[in-house]
C-alpha cells in the first residue's frame, strides 16, 4: 500500500506519548489493584467470603459487569477492575482511533501527506495500526506485570489480551465514525454517545441478569472468564468478527468519500446572522450549543439510569431502615460524583473547543472587529461555566427522578438533586483549572483533563487501590466530601469557588497579554 509506512511513522513519531502513555496508564491501574487483591484475599477462605458476599448484590454488576469464578484472585480482579475497564478501555479506543485519524485531517497534516503518492486507504490503515500497538502494548505490559505478581499465567494473557481485544472493537467504532463525520469534534460527540447506549444497555441487562451478554461487545469482556477452568471461546470469535467488520466498513467508507468531507453532511448555515447572535457572548452560545447538548442529553440519560437502577444494584429486602439508608447513600456519592465529573468533563471540552478556534485563527478574525479581548475571555469563561452548570443541573434533576421511579417514593427526588448540586464549586474549579490553562497556551488544554481522570480513578477504586489521603486528595471531588454519604465539608466548597474566582481574574490578565496563536 503506496504511503503506508510514511503515514505509520509519521503517526508514531506525532501521537508517542499516546501509543506510550495510556498502556502504562492501563497496566499501572491493573497491577496497582492487583497488589491490593493479593494482599486482601490472601487465603481461600477470604476468597470464598468475597465470592458469597457478592452473590448478595447481583445488582452491582450494573457497574462492573457480572462476575465469574469470584473464589480465585483473578476472577475477583476482573470483577473489581469492571468499575474502570468498562469505562476507560473503550473511550481509550474511541479517543485513539480519531486521533489518528480523522484528526490529521482536521489540522491539515493529510494534505501534506497526500501531495505525495499515497493510497487512499494508508492514512486511515495507518491511524488504526497505530491504535493497534497500543493496544498490543497495553496487553503485554498487563500480562508481564500480572505473572510477575504470581497470578496464573494463562490467565493473565486472556485477561490482557480481552483488554486488548476490547479496546480495537472500539477503535473500530471510533475510525468508522470518523469515516463518517466532517469534523473529529462530531465524530467525538457520536463515538461517546455510541459508547453510552452500549453501557447502559450492558448495565441494564446485568442488573436484572438477562440472558443477552451475547449481543452487546460491552459484556463480552467479563464473558472470557480468563482465570475459568475452561474459558470461553466465544467472546473472542465474537470481538474478532465485529473488529474486521466494522475495520471494513471503514475501509468501504473511507474510498467513497472525499477528503476533508464526511458521510454525515454538515448543516448549511443561514447566510447571515441575527442581530441577537453578534455579540461575543451569543456567537459563543451559538457555536457551542450543539456540543452542550451532546452532554446535557449524556448526562441526564446516565445520571437517570443509574438512579432507577439503585435499588436492583443495592441488596435492600433484608435490611433495616437504617441500613438500607446507608447503603442506598453510599451507592448515590458514587453517582453524584461522576454526575460532576461529566459536568467538569462538559466545561473542559468547551474550553477546548473555543481553544481549537483560536489555533484555527477564527478568533482572530473576530477580535478584528471592535470588539475587545476582555469582552471575548469574559464571554468564553462565563460561557464555559455555565454550560457545565446546566450539565450538571441536568445530571442532578435525572438523577432525582431515577430514584423517585426506581423507589416509587418522590422524596428521592430532592435528594437526588441536592447531592448532585453540592459538587458545583468542584465543578467550577476543574472549568477554571481549564480556562486558565487555555490563557497561558490554547495547544495545553488537554492538560486540564488530567485532574478530571484522577477523579474518576479517586470516586471509583480509591480503596481498592488502597491510595493514601494525600493522593485522594488531588481530586477536588473529593475535597467536597462523600455526599449524601458525609456531610458536605461547606469551608472545602467556598474555598474552591474563592480559588475559581482568582484563577479566572488570572487567566484574564495572561489572556490580555500574550499573542493568539494564529489569525
Amino acid at each position: 500500500m503506496t504511503g503506508y509506512r510514511r503515514c505509520l511513522s509519521l503517526s508514531l513519531r506525532t501521537g508517542y506519548t499516546q501509543v506510550l502513555g495510556w498502556p502504562l496508564l492501563v497496566a499501572a491501574l491493573v497491577l496497582a489493584s492487583a497488589g491490593t487483591i493479593n494482599g486482601t484475599y490472601s487465603d481461600q477462605a477470604s476468597r470464598d467470603r468475597y465470592a458469597g458476599a457478592y452473590e448478595l448484590l447481583n445488582g452491582s454488576a450494573a457497574l462492573q459487569g457480572r462476575g465469574y469464578d469470584l473464589h480465585s484472585l483473578g476472577g475477583i480482579l476482573v470483577n473489581e477492575m469492571g468499575y474502570l475497564t468498562l469505562i476507560m478501555i473503550p473511550l481509550i479506543g474511541v479517543h485513539l482511533a480519531i486521533r489518528f485519524t480523522r484528526s490529521v485531517e482536521d489540522t491539515g497534516r493529510l494534505d501534506i501527506l497526500t501531495s505525495y503518492p499515497v493510497h487512499r486507504l494508508a492514512p486511515a490503515a495507518a491511524g488504526v495500526t497505530a491504535a493497534a500497538v497500543t493496544a498490543a502494548l497495553t496487553a503485554a505490559l498487563t500480562a508481564v506485570g500480572l505473572t510477575a505478581l504470581d497470578y496464573p499465567l494463562g490467565g493473565s494473557w486472556l485477561y490482557a489480551g480481552g483488554l486488548a481485544m476490547f479496546m480495537l472493537v472500539f477503535t473500530g467504532v471510533g475510525t468508522l465514525i470518523a469515516q463518517c463525520c466532517r469534523t473529529a469534534r462530531t465524530a467525538y460527540l457520536l463515538a461517546v454517545a455510541a459508547w453510552l447506549i452500549s453501557y447502559l444497555a450492558r448495565a441494564a441487562v446485568d442488573a436484572q441478569q438477562w440472558a443477552a451478554t451475547g449481543w452487546n461487545p460491552q459484556s463480552w469482556l467479563a464473558e472470557i472468564r480468563p482465570f475459568a477452568a475452561d474459558p470461553p471461546w466465544w467472546p473472542w470469535i465474537a470481538s474478532g468478527l465485529l473488529a474486521v467488520g466494522l475495520f471494513a466498513a471503514t475501509a468501504v467508507v473511507a474510498v467513497r468519500r472525499d477528503q476533508g468531507a464526511g458521510i454525515i453532511a454538515p448543516r448549511p448555515g443561514p447566510a447571515t446572522a441575527p442581530a441577537w447572535v453578534r455579540s461575543p457572548f451569543t456567537l459563543l452560545a451559538r457555536l457551542t450549543g450543539g456540543l452542550a447538548a451532546g452532554w446535557v442529553g449524556a448526562s441526564t440519560l446516565f445520571a437517570f439510569a443509574f438512579g432507577y437502577l439503585t435499588p436492583q444494584i443495592n441488596h435492600l429486602d433484608a435490611a433495616t431502615k437504617a441500613e438500607q439508608g446507608a447503603t442506598v447513600n453510599a451507592t448515590l456519592t458514587i453517582f453524584v460524583q461522576l454526575n460532576a465529573l461529566l459536568a467538569a468533563a462538559a466545561g473542559i471540552q468547551i474550553v477546548q473547543w473555543l481553544a481549537a478556534e483560536e489555533t484555527a485563527g477564527r478568533v482572530g478574525y473576530s477580535l478584528s472587529a471592535p470588539v475587545s479581548r476582555w469582552r471575548w475571555w469574559t464571554s468564553t469563561t462565563l460561557l464555559a461555566t455555565m454550560w457545565s452548570m446546566l450539565v450538571l443541573l441536568c445530571g442532578g434533576l435525572a438523577t432525582g427522578l431515577g430514584l423517585a421511579a426506581g423507589f416509587g417514593e418522590s422524596h428521592y427526588f430532592g435528594k437526588g438533586l441536592t447531592a448532585t448540586l453540592s459538587y458545583a464549586a468542584a465543578v467550577v474549579l476543574l472549568t477554571g483549572v481549564a480556562v486558565v490553562v487555555h490563557s497561558l497556551s490554547p495547544r495545553a488544554v488537554p492538560v486540564a483533563w488530567l485532574p478530571v481522570g484522577w477523579g474518576l480513578v479517586v470516586c471509583l477504586r480509591a480503596d481498592l487501590l488502597e491510595l493514601p489521603s494525600w493522593a485522594r486528595e488531588l481530586s477536588p471531588v473529593h475535597w467536597i466530601g462523600a455526599v449524601p454519604r458525609d456531610a458536605l465539608h461547606r469551608p472545602a466548597a467556598l474555598t474552591m469557588a474563592v480559588a475559581a474566582v482568582v484563577l479566572v481574574a488570572v487567566s484574564t490578565v495572561g489572556y490580555r497579554r500574550r499573542d493568539l496563536e494564529a489569525g
